[in-house]
Parts: structure tokens; sequence; C-alpha cells
């Protein structure tokens, strides 16, 4: 068994994008974990490719999105086409570069490729990976959890202070609980090919065709080659209800859709590098935690994967999870801290299943009439680019917030006229580009992010008066000594502000301008102070003039003895 201060504080079972953002993320929080996965090494296969805005702000936080971006290929619409084909043109266009977010383009990205990434960046932060780790059992007590895994044919115990289920739709970590993974299955096949081919379509989009007979995916890949994907129509079912899938797919439905899609004389791929057939599923399991042992990603959901959400939810799981298991494993919060894992994520991810579910089940429906409805109301959101805007902001998970959760709050006077001013508590921190009052080089709010602690931005409106000048100063004089290792301070003004050497000295505060007005255009007007999580969401809003009530905030956050 290994134990003492070698031994990893929390155990991930699943190398996949989820577990291995959640231990880059730990290991950047100073808290020592270990990886393992049933599977002997890396599959070169995965049907996983789209990276939205959301996920790269959060690699971007970890400083992985450059050597992502250089695997990827950006796509800068999504295109969506009726029954006719490109005929008619298409039913809907979503332009992706006015998202409000510094990485606005989709990423198609294979799974495989961004999974290497994060080893590598998981590998240089010191964290351990063990392939061919299969987890046989464990147990947990007040002190920690004991695991028996079998590696390389040798049973093992290994001790952590948590363990994480990160390892999929079929978690060995969620069996191995008893906990109910409700849902259904859809009855619709599908079948997926990895081909060269050199169609007329733009290769800087993602194009889906509606149509009559079925439905056809066609996707860029990075490397020049096109992911396709078609519909299939459901097999025969066997006397144990599982449906007969003895014949082995081939290319023909392809050809047959392509030329439906895109006309008789259009080219044809050849032999596919890889052609798979899969079914889908739509679970969400009833719990995410069980004392120290919690569940991320697909463990704990599944769904279509139209839309691209399922690995994209799985990362922002573990966004959200980790800086929470870094505070309780040095020794703040308590079990209300893990709680709120669940009460902020499980929401999201319901409604996620409940949004694919309805995009799965409009793109699936035969009969003309449905059709031709579903067709009527692409087409007028195509027709309204107001519309067209929150479809992509909601499938780029930028719309995600936590308004409801028990760990978010605002200072007294949050109703008092400003209110609808600026993110509310929960809401993910807008960004906003600013400037160094120190040498005027450039700075982004997210970019706060590479910092895994809470920014406090101290938003100064106008040349601040004398009132607000002794509150600035005792706040800053308090804040450090109290939370140096959680809390970082950013002062924000329009025109400059010079602090006293004993608040700027030592890194206590940090000066920016907010010189072009774009960071009072996201947040609102007046002196105000903002707590950005770890995970850049708000925790805390308040008006300048009600720090003193910031300190109550912080202390049920930091200290273990009191609940959220």
């Amino acid at each position: 068994m290994i134990t003492g201060s070698n031994a990893p504080k929390v155990l991930i079972v699943g190398a996949g994008p989820t577990g291995l953002t959640l231990g880059i993320n730990l290991l950047r929080g100073g808290v020592p974990c270990r990886v393992i996965d049933k599977l002997p090494g890396r599959l070169p296969w995965s049907r996983a490719l789209g990276l939205h805005a959301r996920s790269q702000e959060i690699f971007d936080a970890m400083g992985v999105l450059d050597a992502v971006r250089r695997q990827s290929r950006a796509f800068e619409a999504i295109h969506v086409y009726g029954d006719k084909g490109r005929d008619k043109g298409a039913l809907l266009s979503l332009p992706m570069g006015e998202l409000p977010s510094p990485f606005p383009q989709l990423l198609c990205c294979p799974q495989p490729r961004i999974e290497a990434v994060l080893e590598e960046r998981f590998r240089s932060l010191g964290g351990e990976l063990w392939w061919d780790a299969e987890l046989l059992d464990f147990q947990q007590d007040g002190s920690g959890v004991q695991a028996r895994v079998r590696r390389h044919g040798e049973e093992r115990q290994l001790q952590a202070d948590l363990l994480v289920g990160t390892d999929g739709a079929h978690s060995r970590v969620r069996q191995l609980l008893g906990l109910p993974f409700v849902g259904n299955d859809y009855h619709e096949r599908f079948l997926l090919a990895d081909v060269d081919w050199a169609p007329d379509l733009e290769n800087d989009a993602f194009h889906g065709f509606l149509l009559a007979d079925g439905n056809l995916i066609a996707i860029p890949m990075p490397d020049e080659g096109w992911r396709l994907v078609v519909t299939e129509e459901p097999g025969e079912e066997g006397e144990d209800g599982d449906q007969n899938d003895a014949a082995e797919p081939d290319m023909a439905l392809f050809h047959e859709r392509i030329r439906e899609a895109l006309g008789d004389q259009a080219p044809l791929p050849g032999e596919p590098r890889w052609l798979s057939r899969f079914t889908i599923q739509r679970r969400l399991v009833s719990h995410y935690r069980r004392n120290r042992i919690l569940l991320a990603g697909d463990a704990c959901h599944v769904q279509s994967p139209l839309g691209a959400q399922g690995m994209n939810t799985g990362i922002a799981d573990a966004f959200n999870l980790a800086w929470k298991l870094v505070l309780f494993c040095r020794g703040h919060g308590g079990g209300a801290l893990l709680d709120s894992y669940q009460r902020e994520r499980r929401p999201v991810a319901e409604d996620m299943l409940r949004g694919v579910d309805a995009l799965s089940r409009a793109s699936f429906v035969r009969a003309k009439v449905l059709r031709g409805a579903r067709d009527s109301l692409l087409r007028l959101a195509g027709n309204r680019p107001q519309l067209g805007r929150r479809l992509v902001r909601r499938a780029s998970q930028l719309d995600v917030h936590y308004r409801h959760s028990p760990l978010v709050d605002a200072g007294p006077d949050a109703d008092l006229g400003w209110r609808h001013q600026g993110p509310l508590p929960g809401d993910r921190v807008p960004d906003a580009h600013l400037q160094s009052q120190r040498d005027g080089s450039p700075r982004r709010v997210q970019a706060l992010l590479r910092q895994p602690v809470h920014h406090l931005l101290l938003q100064l409106g106008g040349e601040p008066d004398h009132r607000a000048r002794v509150i600035l100063h005792a706040l800053l004089s308090r804040l450090p000594d109290e939370y140096l290792n959680e809390l970082r301070v950013t002062v924000i003004s329009r025109d400059g502000f010079e602090l006293d050497r004993s608040d700027t000295g030592a890194g206590r505060a940090h000066l920016w301008r907010d010189h072009d007005g774009e960071f009072e255009r996201a947040f609102g007007t007046g002196s105000r102070l903002w707590l950005m999580r770890p995970d850049g969401h708000l925790g805390y809003r308040a008006p300048l003039t009600d720090a003193d009530y910031l300190f109550a905030y912080l202390e049920r956050l930091f200290h273990t003895n009191v609940g959220l």
C-alpha cells in the first residue's frame, strides 16, 4: 500500500479528457494525484471531435490551448440543409465569429489528439498516469479511500483522500457505488466513417443534411480527410430485444446519401480509414457524490453526439470540481463545498440532455409534414440573426450559469438599481481587454484564470472620493494577510489610479486601466467588487461600499466548520 507524503491525495479513474483535465487542475492547485486507466494505452479512434468556446477558455487557463489548436481545424460556421440537399440552399447558417469569447471558433480536433496534449501537460506537472491499471473495488471511511487495483496482472492497494470516477459510460466506479443511471436508448443507429474525400464543400464549416431518407453529417478533419456520419434504419430485434447487427457496415449508404445531398455528379469517397456502427443513449446518474467518491463526465451523463456536448460537458465538470477538491484538500470548505459540485453541475447536465434530446428527435423525424414544420422553424431561425447568436452561445456553453448555487452570493445592495448591470452571481465572468498601468501592456480578464485562485476585481467608476479610497485601503490591508494563498486582487479604473505603496507592495494588488471602456460595457458602471472563482464563474458581487460583507462570504468559503 502506498502511503505517506508520496501518496496521491486524489485517485482519478479514467484517462480521458475529463480525467486528465481534472488531474491537471489539481496539480496546478498543488494537490498530488494519480490517474489510472484499465486500457493498455490510448485508443486511436474516437467519435468526439468538437471543442466549443467555453472548453477553449478552460484549456487556455490550463496552458494547453495553443498545443490543441495546432492539432485542430477551426470552423467558422455551421450549415444545416433540408431534404433537397444543397439545391435549395442552407436552412440555417450559424456564424461562429460573433461569440463573446476570446476563442469564438469551433475547433475540430479528434479526441485522441486532445488526450495526447493533456497527458503531456499532466506529466510535465509531475502527474503520474498508470495504463493497464484496472479498478477492482474500493472501500471508504472517514480518513480516506482504499482502492484495489490490478496493474500488469498484479494486485495493488492504493490509498487516497478522495476518488473520482471519470471512467466513461460504463463506469466501474458508478457500478460499485450502485448508483442508478436512468434514461433510455434511441432506436436509431449510426454509421461513422473517416475517409479521404474532395467534395465541393467549405472545409472550414460543419455541414449537416436533414434528408428525406435519413441524415448525413460531413465534417472536415484537421488532416485533410473528412468524417461522415449517416443514420441507419433500425435493425430487426432478436429474441433478447437487441438489434441484429450481423451485417458488416460498408460505404454503400454513405454513397447514397452523398448523391442525395450533393447531386449525382458529386465525388464519392473510397475505402474508409475507419468504419464503425454505433447506437446512442440518453442517461443521467442519480448522484454525483457519495462521501469521498465523486463522478464526472460520461460516468455521470451520456447523450447523442449531435451538438458535440458530451466531451465539452465533461471538461467543464472537471474544471468546476477541481478547485473545490483543491480547497477541500487544504482543509477548507468541508462537505458542503463538495456538495456544491452536484448542486451546480447536475442541473447543467439535465438541461444539456433535454436540449440534445430535442435536437436529436427533430433530426430523426421521417414524416413529411413533421419534416416540413421542422425545416420551416430552422429557416425562420436562420433569418433572425439574434436567434442564431443565441443558439450558438447555448451550444458553445457560454450561457451555463450557477445562479441557484448555495456557493454564490451578492451584497445587500444587489437589488438597488444595478442588479441587471453586469454578470449575476453564478454567471460566467465575461472577458474584456484592459491595459496594465505598470507598463501599458494588454491584459484580458479571462487570462487571470491562468492563476488557479480566486480573483477579486475592484472596479472604480470614475475618480473615487475620499470614502471610496478609505474603503479600498481597508479592504486591501485586510485581504492579503488572511487569504494570501487563495486570492489575488486587481484594481480596474477608467483613467488610471494610484494606490499607497503599502497596498501595491509584495503583489498585494495589480492595477489595470479600462482605457476604452470595454470592462465597463461588460460589467456596468459604478464602483463595485467582483469575485471570480478559479473556474471563471462569479462567486460574489457587491458595491464597493459593501466590501465588509465580502469577508463574511470568504469566511464561509474558506473555513471548514461553517456550512455553505
